[in-house]
Formats: C-alpha cells, structure tokens, sequence
C-alpha cells in the first residue's frame, strides 16, 4: 500500500519524458531541415501539434531547446559506440572493429547534417559547440583511453604510450580524408567495402606507431 503513491507519480513523470523526448526529436528535424536561425518556436510548436506555450513548459528558449538537441544526438552516438564494446584478445581485431562501427556512426547522413549545423552556429553560440564536443569526442576518447590502457597493460602496446594521445590519434586516423569529403558533399556515404578499407588503414598505421 505504501509504494502506490510512488506508482502514481511515476506514471506522469514518464509521459513528460515522452513529450521533451518528442519535442527534441521534432526540434533536431524543424533544425536540420531550416537551419538554426530559419527555425522558431512557433514553427516547432506548429510541427508538434501544440501550442508554444506547451513548448516554453519544457524549454524556456530556442537556444535551450537548441543545447538539448545536441546533447542527445551526442548522447545516441555515445550509447551506439558503447554497443560496440572494444574488447577481445585481439587488439587489431578490436580496433578495426571500433573504427568501422565510428565511420558508419560518424559519416551517416543525421550525423553529418547535426555536424554542419553545430559548425554553422557554434560561432554565435560557443555553448553549443562544447556541448557536443563535451557530451560526444571527449567522452568518446575517454572510452577508448581507458580501453587503450587495458591493451598497454597487457603488452600489447608500446610500454611508453601515452592513451590518451593514443586514443585521440585512432580517431583522427579513422576520419582522416573521408570525413572532409562527406562534409563538403565530394562523395555520397561510403558502403561497407570502402569503410572496411578506411578502418583497416587506419587501424595498421595504429599500431606501427603504438603497437608493441
């Protein structure tokens, strides 16, 4: 009897998670679609069936709503690296692994737009920028150093590696070219043989510098 209360509460609370859930989602859309500044709250408000005072309930501005789009786009990219859990006995098959989940996450379409748009604002906006750096790369370099020290300890990198300048040149490595040409439209996304290649390079070129 006495956990009823608790149920109750939690029954609404969920059903407002939903709703910022399905205000950002629209948001990220009404963003990519018109571009920071050729989207208002009004023009959200309309997309969501709602009025902007429902929409000011959960966000208490643009450039809010705006920071809470970033973060979760970061947020899902994270969670999708973290899937791909970079651990097994084989430190090449490991890396190459990592790299090519990185390049099909990194260089779709969603991410490349979300990109663009954080580049083309984050002049006005410095938050925003940090943000995703914040809330994407470095949490993401944090994993692969924590990884990185693992395969170190176990000999299989070189005794005076430094991780964290390891796990941030792996990243670098993978994107190295193909992300410039996707950004600037000079090719489509790339299919699974090329992205093969990408990581493979990248991960040999890895390993001849940090490799034991």
């Amino acid at each position: 009897m006495g956990k009823e209360p608790e149920r109750r509460e939690t029954a609404p609370r969920a059903a407002k998670d939903e709703r910022r859930d399905a205000i950002v989602a629209i948001a990220h859309e009404a963003f990519l679609a018109n571009g920071y500044a050729g989207t208002s709250m009004s023009a959200i408000a309309a997309r969501l069936g709602g009025s902007k005072g429902t929409l000011y309930n959960y966000f208490s501005s643009k450039e809010e709503l705006f920071t809470a789009v970033i973060e979760r786009k970061s947020e899902q990219l994270l969670s999708f690296l973290y899937d791909a859990e970079i651990e097994g006995g084989d430190l090449r098959s490991a890396l190459t692994q990592f790299c090519r989940r990185f390049l099909e996450l990194v260089l779709a379409e969603d991410s490349i737009a979300t990109y663009r748009l954080v580049t083309a604002e984050c002049a006005r906006f410095p938050e925003i920028g940090h943000t995703l750096y914040n809330t994407g790369p470095a949490r993401g370099r944090q994993h692969m150093s924590r990884f990185l020290a693992r395969a170190k300890e176990a000999g299989q990198l070189r005794s005076d590696a430094d991780v964290e300048l390891a796990a941030e040149q792996i990243c670098a490595l993978c994107l190295s070219g193909i992300q410039q040409r996707r950004l600037w439209l000079v090719t489509p996304m790339p299919g699974p043989e090329e992205i093969r290649k990408q990581a493979e390079g990248a991960v040999s070129t890895f390993l001849r510098a940090f490799g034991a």
